[in-house]
């Protein structure tokens, strides 16, 4: 549907940097990066805005380096709307229809559809300026489909929304995608959206593809420390591996020794990630765990992190973090200074090569 062939471009400073990716019809895809990464770079070379010095882009199995953006057959939404300000909703949504010479009742068939679709009918006479956040994202998303795209970029539409009508949104978006076959890629830097939406995602930094696959791919299994911190692994220790069998290495961190999933030789420096949430604490001495890593160290501080969690950081001879629920530190009773034993099972944690200390 969608493929960039070592694509490279340059903006200004900012370079993408011989991209290949691969992007499936009915996918909802989801570009994750830091801000500044070149997310938008991407979606903005499909759409057209953006010519590559090497390589190309190809949609649909075309190669589109001569075709325009109007005649891209792609629809583009900002996360700042860009809806006309002195017309109203229903124009709006009409508009790309009436520059297609849509005939005038098939105008109003559509635009009355996507008004009910998107619970924004009673909106149809009002002006956008008029309307909150979410209003106005309804009404952009709605106008990108008025034309009936099969292939909808979306960069960071969720980004300004409360958190009920972002739910609202996605799951409206996730609904038409599944009922057209429609092809959505979206531009986000938020975990949460492409865990609730994604069937594939990139992981962009620093103008490189470091990572493709499906949601469980790159969550689950990172292929880099880079990646590994930014989908959300706050752990990561630095070690090298002592022995590796059937999946498993153990990993020597100082005069310990940690156990994770790996394929890495014995002498291959890695780094050990795992999520604060799979860490469990217990008072030295408490309940056995049948967990593979056992660690004794020192609470150095309880962060609450508002509803039922709380952080909380343990010094091991190298940091770590935990989270775990508000009713079980009150239980415990975890202050600072306190000793506490930290368990988590090696199916939690990787073993990932790295050429670079993670701690200094």
């Amino acid at each position: 549907m969608i493929a960039f062939e070592h694509v490279s471009l340059e903006l200004g400073t900012f370079a993408l940097k011989d991209v290949s990716l691969s992007i499936r019809q009915g996918d909802h895809y989801c570009i994750l990066g830091p801000s500044g990464a070149g997310k938008t770079v991407v979606l903005e070379a499909i759409a057209g805005l953006h010519a590559p010095r090497e390589g190309r882009v190809l949609l649909r199995g075309e190669d589109v380096g001569d075709i325009p953006p109007e005649r891209r057959g792609v629809a583009l939404v900002y996360q700042d709307y860009s809806l006309f300000p002195h017309m109203t909703v229903r124009k709006n949504i009409g508009f790309g229809l009436r520059l297609k010479k849509i005939p005038g009742d098939e105008i109003e068939r559509r635009v009355d559809r996507l008004l009910e679709r998107f619970s924004i009918t009673h909106l149809a006479d009002r002006h956008p300026l008029t309307m909150s956040g979410g209003e106005q994202q309804r009404v952009a998303i709605a106008r990108a489909l008025a034309t009936e795209p099969d292939i909808l970029l979306l960069d960071e539409p969720f980004a300004a929304l409360d958190p009920v009508t972002k739910e609202t949104l996605m799951d409206e978006l996730a609904r038409v995608r599944k009922e057209t076959g429609l092809t959505v890629v979206q531009v986000t830097h938020a975990r949460e959206e492409a865990l609730r939406l994604a069937t594939r995602i990139a992981v962009i930094i620093d103008g490189r593809l470091v990572q493709e696959d499906t949601r469980e791919g790159v969550f689950d299994t990172p292929q880099s420390v880079e990646v590994a911190r930014f989908v959300g692994m706050e752990n990561l220790v630095e070690g090298v591996v002592a022995a590796s069998q059937d999946g498993l290495a153990s990993v020597r961190v100082g005069e310990r020794m940690l156990f994770a999933l790996s394929e890495a030789r014995p002498g291959t420096r890695v780094s050990v990630a795992f999520r604060a949430a799979d860490v469990v604490l217990a008072r030295p001495g408490g309940d056995e765990n049948t967990a593979r890593n056992h660690l004794e160290g020192a609470i150095t501080e309880v962060v609450p992190r508002g509803g039922p969690l709380v952080m909380v950081r343990i010094d091991c001879g190298f940091p770590l973090v935990a989270m775990i629920t508000r009713r079980s530190a009150e239980e415990s009773s975890l202050e600072p200074g306190d000793e506490v034993s930290v368990r988590f099972k090696a199916s939690a944690a990787l073993a990932i090569p790295t050429e670079q200390p993670v701690f200094p």
